[in-house]
């Protein structure tokens, strides 16, 4: 009898391997985030530019950088958007004769870990860029701690990510326009909680690489939150390759942002329209 119990049991458990195994195959869902970021220190200095119209900008950049993702999954690959809003347009203000209008986001991201594939949606002074790279690897460090998140047990992982841009300043002391471009060094410290309960290498905007999803994430400044997991929809997922605009590398797209940039400074300096454009947003 014992026997045939211990064969008994040792059937069911195949059985069991088998069908998560089947079902692993068509392992899907769909998580829900709200982001939100830490305004700092913001300071926009220029002619024309009043303490009142920064407080204004500011409490309108607020409000812009909270707003609602969705990340589809399946186990290899993912798909990360923006929840379309009604006031979803970019912060304005405006004030003798100058108008700033500052836009946000980095645009969809499609993460294929299988295939170690990056694509990004973003824009460049409103023209549209894809970009097409691999993944970047981060060398997480996973600690011991732990909380829940919703109805998931999250553990803890961070590492710290130093990251070079080039800055653009210019000025016209004395009647003379000048400019003068700078590299900046910003040393970000990434706090990311994954579940295990999950297991997809995925999580929001260009974060990846944890043995489960991640729900929480911050790099001190901008946040991400899961507030709503659904598993296998019955409608399914649809994960597609983002295929808008036009295709260029992350060094590409950068050389070819210093470049527009520096074109708008020109145009500034020699009179203008008195209108800046700033986005913020993206990774790359």
């Amino acid at each position: 009898m014992k026997k045939l119990l211990k064969q008994f049991t040792l059937i069911v458990g195949i059985m069991v391997a088998i069908v998560i195994g089947a079902n692993a195959q068509n392992f899907t869902g769909i998580a829900t985030y709200q982001s939100s970021r830490k305004m700092g220190d913001f300071n926009i200095k220029g002619e024309g530019m009043t303490p009142e119209m920064q407080e204004q900008l500011k409490q309108r950049m607020q409000k812009q950088f909270q707003k609602e993702y969705t990340l589809k999954f399946n186990l290899t690959e993912s798909l990360w958007s923006e929840v379309e809003s009604l006031d979803g347009g970019p912060a304005t203000v405006s004030s003798g004769g100058m108008m700033i209008k500052m836009s946000t986001g980095g645009g969809a991201t499609y993460k294929n870990t299988a295939e170690n594939q990056y694509l990004q949606e973003t824009e460049v002074f409103s023209k549209p860029f894809l970009i097409d790279d691999a993944l970047i690897s981060r060398d997480w460090e996973i600690t011991s701690e732990t909380k829940k998140i919703g109805n998931y047990t999250a553990q803890k992982a961070i590492y710290t990510d130093i990251r070079e841009r080039k800055m653009i300043s210019f000025s016209n002391e004395g009647g003379d326009d000048s400019k003068d471009m700078e590299m900046v060094t910003d040393t970000l410290k990434v706090e990311a909680w994954y579940t295990p309960q999950i297991p997809v290498s995925q999580g929001p905007e260009e974060y990846w690489g944890l043995p489960g999803l991640i729900l929480e994430v911050s790099n001190g400044t901008t946040s991400y939150l899961c507030t709503k997991v659904v598993l296998n929809p019955e409608d399914g997922v649809d994960i597609k390759p983002l295929k808008k605009g036009k295709m260029v590398t992350r060094k590409e797209l950068e050389a070819i942002r210093e470049e527009k940039t520096q074109e708008m400074m020109q145009k500034y300096s020699n009179g203008g329209d008195g209108n800046i454009t700033i986005k913020i947003g993206g990774n790359e």
